[in-house]
């Protein structure tokens, strides 16, 4: 055969069994109805009564430091202390932070849970609840414990819980105390705005809106739950996603996950706004601390410019005759210059040194005021003061999302350290610097007083009375001015970033369960299930199924195929001569007639590997088919363990093969006619002790010349072959040999016999028939059924 003939029965095999698969499968097609509708009944349950998750988000912008003053930097120079520098990384931590999270939790108000109990759902009343519990937060409570509330009347109600080795809590302090070490239940009823108390609790029910007669009437069943502070908080930092729009955007993305919308739109919200509130704190916190040391600075001042002011009052009073007031002191004015140089430096030393002070006695930076807003403008402190208060800011965030240990703290503390030390030399520098220019503008000053002291004593006394005034008032003016432009820029403060989306929710439809998906994935189940299970049995059924099984199976070829029959006679040929069956036996027929072409009388054994697998069936039936097609044909029952084919025709089985081999009856005797014309039946006659060896004798070979002479066809039903030797014997005195496969019934490895039998040629022309072939049903039968058992009785050999 050509390579082209091979590829194209190869495709043809292959369609034949994809079709055989797919009729396998399309067999089973009530499973697959039950398996579907099972599964998208349960997929409807799921979509009915699971609690939908939502998904709602907003975004907030996190901007530049530049983009937040609104012009202060022109009112004011160098106010970096407004802006701190931020990076993206940390500002999720510090929306991630645990106090951030716990500051949102006590602004809304949802340390206690309250709960709907329905028949199927357990509902969270966000917002919605019939009534609300008040703490008395002086008192211990308990916190996890579900209190389960039951509607009375208007007045009362009935509320109970149980709890075991539960830790009492303390709202004030946010902390757990003793834990109890037995069981505890409450089972009482209460009235409405009465306090409940014990030594594990202490609080009163308070009705709401949304109470009403419905819950009193259907005594519907509601609960409470105290959350810890500690342990909510956790479950938010962890609940919350927060990610950048992409990788270049400076936009943050929040996202919560939940079952109340509502609620999880207001968290979001709520975050958002103390997350810009902490914000602005940090940034006029060091604004507060310069304008509280300004004020503390102008009310020392007043103090000093009241005293000057009443001294020159009394000195007007005492020398009313003086005139010196409208006289000009050149010399008083300039030293009054200078004594106002000589201020501001007084000023700026006092400011070096309290900084000092501080840096050597602080490890923060919460209290540290800007030079600028002392008027100093020296752009190495200032930059060495904001990168301190930045690296403190950053710290402070690290503490939030790593260990003291981890290396990214450690290099900021060594930074922080080394800054700092930089700032304190800065100020030594400073302030020996200053020093320095105090001391030559009080040399000036003193060649100024040696000028005035030249002047009578009285005028002395008023030059020097007015040049302290004005010098108080000059620091006086100079410390509101500073005031006013601190508190201007603080004023003018706004937030390094901004909310762009309020939260809402991402989409309308629920983020689970997903009921389109849900029943997709049910169908999909449905159908997948059926196909496993119906799989896994074929893969461990060893039972011929298909044609290729059998190909697979055995070198030996397939003569025909009998299809399934479902009734009672197993004589279908002659009981229904145009079913199917019947016309399976005429093509087995003429597939036979060109066997042995030689042989003009053609002797024919019918076997199997083991019982019900139609081989009398099959024997009986070809009988008929030849008979009926004009030729002579003989059955003869040469099973005479397990003899049936007699049953086929009512004949009587006393005289049969056995009892002629063994020479109790004649020939003439055991040839039994039929109604059906040109067929004639030996019986195999009472069963015989020694089956293998009458079969093998020559009185049976000489029987099959005999028969040959009177018989076109003789058709022997011979024991299985699987089981016993016999229809070897018979095998080998035939013609042609017919081996019966029960589709969906013999197994694999039943064919090991005649395998061996066939390859090792000890058997000559040896096919095969394919009986019961079923394509669109799963029910077998023939309407007869019998299996192979050996005993001791043997019919009238006794």
């Amino acid at each position: 055969m050509s390579e082209f003939e091979n590829n194209i029965d190869k495709k043809d095999e292959e369609t034949i069994d994809i079709k055989s698969l797919i009729l396998r499968f399309t067999s089973y097609w009530y499973y697959f109805i039950l398996s579907i509708v099972i599964f998208l009944f349960i997929a409807f349950l799921y979509n009915r009564y699971t609690r939908p998750i939502y998904s709602v988000s907003s975004t907030i912008e996190i901007r530049d430091d530049s983009n937040s003053q609104l012009g202060v930097e022109n009112i004011i120079e160098g106010m970096e202390m407004f802006s701190v520098k931020t990076n993206l990384e940390n500002e999720k931590a510090v929306l991630k932070s645990f106090s951030l999270a716990e500051r949102t939790i006590k602004e809304l108000g949802i340390g206690v849970s309250y709960f709907f109990h329905g028949t199927v759902q357990t509902v969270n009343l966000y917002k919605r609840s019939p009534f609300i519990v008040k703490f008395d937060s002086t008192h211990l409570q308990l916190a996890g414990v579900e209190f389960f509330i039951t509607p009375i009347d208007e007045n009362s109600y009935q509320i109970n819980f149980e709890c075991k080795d539960q830790n009492t809590y303390d709202i004030y302090r946010n902390k757990k105390n003793n834990k109890l070490q037995s069981t505890l239940k409450y089972n009482e009823i209460h009235q409405f705005d009465e306090f409940i108390e014990s030594d594990y609790f202490k609080f009163k029910i308070v009705k709401t809106e949304f109470f009403t007669g419905k819950l009193i009437s259907k005594k519907i069943e509601h609960s409470f739950v105290l959350h810890s502070l500690e342990k909510l908080s956790k479950k938010y930092v962890k609940a919350v996603s927060i990610s950048p729009l992409s990788k270049e955007s400076s936009i943050l993305k929040l996202n919560l996950k939940g079952y109340s919308t509502r609620k999880n739109i207001d968290y979001l919200n709520t975050l958002s706004v103390i997350y810009l509130k902490q914000g602005l704190e940090e940034k006029n916190k060091m604004a507060t601390n310069t304008i509280v040391f300004i004020e503390d600075q102008i009310k020392k001042t007043q103090d000093t410019l009241v005293l000057i002011e009443e001294k020159l009052k009394l000195f007007k009073e005492q020398n009313p005759t003086l005139d010196v007031f409208n006289k000009d002191y050149g010399t008083f004015f300039q030293k009054q210059k200078t004594e106002g140089d000589l201020s501001k430096y007084q000023v700026h030393i006092s400011y070096y040194s309290e900084l000092l002070n501080y840096l050597q006695n602080s490890q923060g930076s919460e209290n540290i005021i800007s030079p600028t807003s002392m008027g100093i403008s020296n752009p190495e402190l200032n930059s060495l003061i904001s990168s301190f208060i930045t690296l403190n800011s950053k710290k402070k965030e690290l503490e939030l999302s790593t260990t003291t240990n981890h290396p990214k703290y450690q290099s900021v503390l060594s930074q922080i350290s080394y800054t700092k030390q930089s700032i304190i030399e800065n100020l030594k520098n400073l302030i020996s610097s200053t020093n320095s220019a105090k001391r030559n503008l009080e040399n000036r000053v003193n060649n100024f007083n040696d000028q005035i002291d030249a002047l009578p004593e009285n005028e002395k006394d008023y030059v020097s009375l007015k040049r302290e005034f004005m010098q108080a008032e000059r620091i006086v003016n100079y410390l509101i001015l500073k005031k006013q432009e601190t508190a201007i820029a603080k004023e003018g403060t706004e937030a390094d970033h901004i909310i762009l989306d309020v939260a809402r929710e991402d989409n309308e439809f629920p983020l689970s369960p997903k009921k389109k998906l849900n029943y997709i994935i049910a169908l999909l189940l449905g159908l997948a299930i059926p196909v496993l299970v119906i799989s896994l049995r074929d893969f461990f059924n060893d039972s011929i199924r298909s044609k290729s099984d059998l190909t697979k199976s055995t070198n030996i070829p397939i003569l025909g195929v009998i299809g399934n029959s479902d009734k009672s006679n197993n004589l279908i040929v002659l009981e229904n001569p145009k079913s199917i069956i019947a016309e399976s036996f005429r093509a087995l027929r003429t597939n036979i007639q060109y066997l042995a072409p030689d042989k003009s009388s053609k002797v024919i054994t019918v076997t199997s590997s083991v019982g019900s697998e139609g081989k009398t069936f099959c024997s009986s039936n070809l009988s008929i088919i030849l008979a009926t097609a004009g030729y002579k044909t003989l059955l003869l029952g040469a099973d005479l363990r397990k003899p049936k084919a007699q049953e086929n025709f009512n004949i009587d089985n006393m005289k049969g093969l056995s009892s002629y081999l063994i020479n109790k009856s004649d020939l003439s005797e055991t040839i039994n006619p039929t109604e059906i014309e040109n067929l004639n039946i030996i019986t195999s006659g009472p069963v015989p002790p020694n089956p293998a060896e009458l079969l093998n004798s020559d009185k049976m070979k000489n029987l099959i010349s005999d028969l040959k002479k009177d018989y076109d066809y003789i058709i022997i039903d011979t024991p299985p072959a699987g089981l016993v030797t016999d229809s070897v014997i018979t095998m080998k005195l035939s013609d042609i040999n017919l081996y019966v496969v029960r589709h969906n019934y013999t197994k694999k490895n039943m064919l090991n016999v005649i395998n061996d039998l066939y390859d090792n040629k000890q058997i000559k022309n040896i096919n095969i028939i394919i009986n019961d072939y079923q394509l669109s049903s799963n029910s077998y039968g023939y309407g007869y059924g019998y299996s192979y058992g050996y005993g001791n009785g043997y019919g009238y050999y006794e």
